[in-house]
Order: C-alpha cells, then sequence, then structure tokens
C-alpha cells in the first residue's frame, strides 16, 4: 500500500511532516461521504479502505492547530557531521547536556565524587526553574507523615498506569537522597540558601484537590538571601537557585560549565554505546566531547519549539495559550540527538504542563488573584464548565476543551471579590482589552462577547446554590467562596498557560535511556523534562513538585550510575 512515507531524516529536519493534517474527512469525500469497503491495489491485492484511512497520517480525521508559541534556538543537527569538520577532541569522565536544575545536579554530584566533568549549555546563563519540588524523606522533612507507597500509587493512578513503575519507585525512594545531597552543596555556597518545608493546607495551589494531599512539597521560602521582591513569583527563586548551583560549581577544578556552546549530536557506533556529544563553540567551530562514563541528556523540554508542539502535543494544549518561560532554550534537541540514535520516547500525545489564569502575554498578577479565587469561570455561551477551585491543571485542561480551545473564556465576579484591584489596575486591563464592566450581567455579557442571557441565567443559578448550601453543577466548595451580590460585573478574559513539557526519552530506574528494544543504551541518561516514562496524558498538579523533583533525583541518580553502576 502507497503510504506517506515519511522518513526520519525528514522527521529530524523538523518541517512539518508531523503536521500533516488538517481537513482529513475531505479528503475522504467530507464528513458523511460514502466510502468504499475496499480498494484495489495491484501489489497487495485488495486493502479495506478503513485501514487506509486509519494508516495513512495525511487521512487521519483529526484537526491540526498552529502553535503561536515561541520559537527558540534549535541546537540539534540531523546531517552527519563529517569528522574533518570537528576542530577538537577532549577526553572527560561525564559530558552533561544542559544546564537547568537536573544538569547542574548531575554535573556536582559526578563532580563531588571526582569524575571530570563538563556541562555544556547552548544559552548565555542556563535556565531557571520554579521555586519548589517534591522530596521523599529528606532530612528537612523529619516529622511529616509521608507515606511512600501512597504516593506510588497516586503517581501511577495520575499516568492511568501508562508508565512503567520503576522511574517513579527511583523518585519516590531517592528523593530525600538527593535532596540532602542538594543542600550539602547549598552549603557551600555563600547566601545561605535553604531548603524548607512548604507549609500546606489540605489543598493544592489554595484549591481543594480531589486527593488527600501528600505533602512533598519543599521549597526556599525562608532563604535570607531572596530579594525582598522575590515573594511568591512563581519561579522567581528557582533561578537564583540555578545561579547558585553555578557559583558552587566554580569551587571545583573538575568540573567545567561552558555556556554559549550546543550540544548538537550524540555519537554512537550501531549498536553500542553513546561515547561522545559533538558541540558547538561560539565561534562555530565544532568539538567532540568523548565521556568516558557517560553522557546525561538535561535539555529540557520542546515548548519552545512549534513544529514539535505541533508533532508531538494535542492542539489544545497550546492553540490559545500564552506562555511562561524566562528563557527560550527548551527546542527539545536532547529529544532529537536521542531519537537520531535509537532512543526510545514517550508515545503522543505527550503531556504539557499548564498553568490556569493565563493573560494573552504570560499569567495573571498578584493583583488579580482575589477576584480570580472567587470568580465564576464561563465559556461564549456564559455557562460555567468546570469546578473552579480544583487544581491548576485540571481547570486548565477544561477550559481547553472548550469550543476553539477555550479561546472565549471569562473569569466573572464582582465589585465584592475584587479586594487587590485597584482603580489603576482596572484602567491598565480595560486598555490592554482584556478586561469588561457592566452593571448588569447582561450588559456585561454584550461589553465582553459572551451570550447575554446564558451569562444572567448561569449567575442566578450559581447564587442559589449558596441558598441550597450545596454547587449542583460541580460540586464547588461554596464554604471557600461568595456569592455575587455587587452592582458591577466584571468579566476578565483568560487562557491557559504552558509551562513545560514533561514527555521525553524513556528511561528505567536507574535514568538510563531505553532504547526501542526497551533495553539500556549504554552510556546515556537523561533527567528533567528531556527524560520520560514518569507521566502519561497529563501534568499532576495536585502532586506537589513532581517535576522539579524528579529532574534533581534523576540528574543525582544518572551521575551516580555513570560512575558507579549502582
Amino acid at each position: 500500500m502507497e503510504g506517506t512515507n515519511v522518513s526520519r531524516r525528514d522527521f529530524l529536519r523538523g518541517a512539518g511532516a508531523m503536521g500533516v493534517a488538517a481537513g482529513a474527512l475531505a479528503l475522504a469525500g467530507g464528513a458523511g461521504a460514502e466510502v468504499p469497503l475496499a480498494v484495489a491495489d495491484e501489489t497487495e491485492g485488495a486493502v479495506p479502505a478503513i485501514a487506509k484511512l486509519a494508516n495513512e497520517t495525511a487521512w487521519i480525521p483529526v484537526q491540526k492547530a498552529a502553535c503561536p508559541g515561541p520559537r527558540g534556538p534549535i541546537a540539534f543537527e540531523a546531517e552527519a557531521i563529517p569528522a574533518d569538520s570537528i576542530a577538537a577532541t577532549e577526553d572527560h569522565d561525564i559530558v552533561v547536556v544542559g544546564a537547568g536544575i537536573g544538569g547542574l545536579m548531575a554535573s556536582l554530584k559526578a563532580a563531588e565524587e571526582g569524575a571530570d566533568v563538563v556541562c555544556i549549555e547552548k544559552m548565555t546563563r542556563g535556565r531557571g526553574c520554579f521555586e519548589c519540588f517534591g522530596a521523599v524523606n529528606a532530612k528537612c522533612q523529619e516529622g511529616l507523615d509521608i507515606k511512600p507507597q501512597l504516593l506510588l500509587d497516586e503517581l501511577y493512578r495520575s499516568a492511568y498506569w501508562r508508565t512503567r513503575p520503576e522511574p517513579a519507585r527511583t523518585y519516590v525512594r531517592r528523593s530525600g537522597e538527593a535532596t540532602d545531597f542538594w543542600q550539602a552543596m547549598l552549603d557551600k555556597g555563600s547566601n545561605g540558601f535553604v531548603i524548607t518545608q512548604v507549609q500546606e493546607a489540605p489543598s493544592t495551589c489554595g484549591m481543594p484537590c480531589l486527593t488527600d494531599l501528600i505533602p512533598t512539597e519543599l521549597g526556599f521560602y525562608d532563604s535570607p538571601c531572596l530579594p525582598p521582591d522575590a515573594g511568591v513569583r512563581s519561579g522567581y527563586s528557582g533561578m537564583y537557585v540555578c545561579l547558585e548551583m553555578q557559583e558552587e560549581a566554580k569551587q571545583y577544578d573538575n568540573l567545567d560549565i561552558r555556556f554559549e556552546t550546543p550540544g548538537v549530536q550524540l555519537v554512537r557506533e550501531g549498536d553500542g554505546p553513546v561515547t561522545a556529544v559533538i558541540a558547538k563553540n561560539a565561534d562555530g567551530s565544532y568539538v567532540q566531547l568523548n565521556a568516558a562514563k557517560g553522557v546525561v541528556i538535561a535539555t529540557g523540554g520542546y515548548d519552545a519549539n512549534p513544529e514539535l508542539m505541533e508533532a508531538w502535543t494535542r492542539p489544545e494544549d497550546y492553540a490559545s495559550s500564552s506562555w511562561w518561560n524566562p528563557g527560550w532554550g527548551t527546542t527539545g534537541d536532547g529529544h532529537l540527538m536521542g531519537i537520531q540514535i535509537g532512543a526510545q520516547m514517550d508515545p503522543c500525545p505527550q503531556p504539557v504542563m499548564n498553568f490556569r489564569w493565563g493573560n494573552p502575554d504570560s499569567f495573571y498578577d498578584a493583583r488579580t488573584w482575589n477576584a480570580i479565587y472567587f470568580a465564576i469561570l464561563v465559556n461564549g455561551d456564559g455557562q460555567r464548565f468546570v469546578r473552579e477551585d480544583l487544581p491548576f491543571q485540571s481547570v486548565s485542561n477544561a477550559q481547553n476543551a472548550q469550543p476553539d480551545y477555550g479561546a472565549n473564556c471569562w473569569e466573572v465576579y464582582d465589585e465584592t471579590m475584587m479586594e487587590g484591584m485597584d482603580d489603576a489596575a482596572i484602567e491598565e486591563f480595560k486598555a490592554k482589552g482584556w478586561l469588561f464592566e457592566g452593571a448588569t450581567p447582561e450588559e456585561l455579557a454584550q461589553a465582553c462577547g459572551v451570550d447575554p442571557q446564558g451569562l444572567a441565567d448561569t449567575i442566578a443559578r450559581y447564587n442559589g446554590f449558596f441558598e441550597k448550601g450545596v454547587d449542583e453543577d460541580f460540586d464547588r466548595d461554596l464554604a471557600t467562596t461568595i456569592p455575587f451580590s455587587g452592582k458591577r460585573y466584571f468579566a476578565l478574559t483568560t487562557n491557559s498557560c504552558v509551562l513545560a513539557t514533561v514527555g521525553g526519552l524513556t528511561i528505567d530506574e536507574n535514568a538510563q535511556v531505553l532504547d526501542v528494544n526497551n533495553k539500556p543504551i549504554g552510556g546515556l541518561y537523561a533527567t528533567g523534562n528531556a527524560s520520560g516514562n514518569f507521566f502519561a496524558g497529563n501534568y499532576p498538579r495536585h502532586i506537589p513538585g513532581t517535576s522539579i523533583g524528579r529532574a534533581i533525583t534523576f540528574g543525582y541518580v544518572a551521575a551516580e550510575h555513570a560512575l558507579k553502576g549502582e
């Protein structure tokens, strides 16, 4: 049967080969058209038409969407690099590709063990991370009742049991040890970073959970070195932590961190181990970095690569989203380098970490938080579609499932709910075209483009739930919110906000990358959002800190296994 036949080279060149798509049913004669039971093929006989429809990518009736996200600098090179183009060769024990939190952890662990380590990073200053992470049984968690089996069960359940159990087991069993090592490294610095428990109510992100809280979250809020304006700004303290780790790395004569030095290819002969990384210096020349013990891929996700977003994730997870990212280095370089030499990757569609409370630029600042917390969330019909107090990812997913991927959704509230949003903030958001006001629900709906009768009915029905004491539509906890009682109604436009992709190269319990036959590829490891086999279908936002937690844990485990085989 003649097929679409996308070659590996075509795929690796990136270009939309995976985005063949849209209007697929039209190719078959349009929706409702009669499809013949079989088509003639001289070489293969009669081929069922339904099989042809199901197997040919261009004919699959799946709606695609262009990714509006940022386009970062892609380092990966698909074409073979001739030996005579390599200007220099160096010998090391460990080569780490990426100087984010996972890469820095791997680098420091390997250096502490006495290895000769080089960590290369294509960006100018490295990467940032969010300020909190998860761990189990670290020293700073003494006295907490964290039941490992419950956390494991929740990790498996949140992935619908579509992941193998070993990586989650490693995270639960070794994240505390990795965290203690991290604190020991931070103690070498001069700024006094202290990992402490993040005190939480039985909820997550301030929103009630559907499961009991598993109190694994740690952070740096008590560190005296943070600047006064760091506060709870997501990711801000995490950036300072990464900079601190870079400073601590300078204390090791056997650790070299090089910026503006992207990794472009892995070196592997046949089915043998990965032995080197070909990198590009700032002057454009190639250098081959041999790795006697192992290569650790820590390049992050691919949220700044629109083609890979379109190829590997659901369109509803990005089509109407904004982005949060302190740098555009996450372009999937590690994924592509691994695939090129035969690595296995998580199946598609891969999960995306989303936040609710997104605005067209990024996400809303603290002035809006009270209003959004008390608001109802409605679509273009003026109807609620989700329990508003669910964890951020859950609300974001529900919003993305609305018509046009949630492009016409609104936080609706009145003046009794908006403490912290002063007149200046109101005028600022109105000037941007993000905020509308009305004296009645109908007037507000007319202003923002929502169905007037739908919104009026929704608000009336919602207020009635307070008299009954129960939200009969979504079971929102009414004890933590208030009804509409004001005379000024507001609608604030909102969308999902992409934080990261969290699918990657399939790893085992030692952070070793597996090949397509499920065998470890010698000398190749992955951590953080370049690694996979941990999440499936969704990012479980109700389990605190698993994304950065696994980056820390598997960076630590990868370095140890590469050097000691354990």
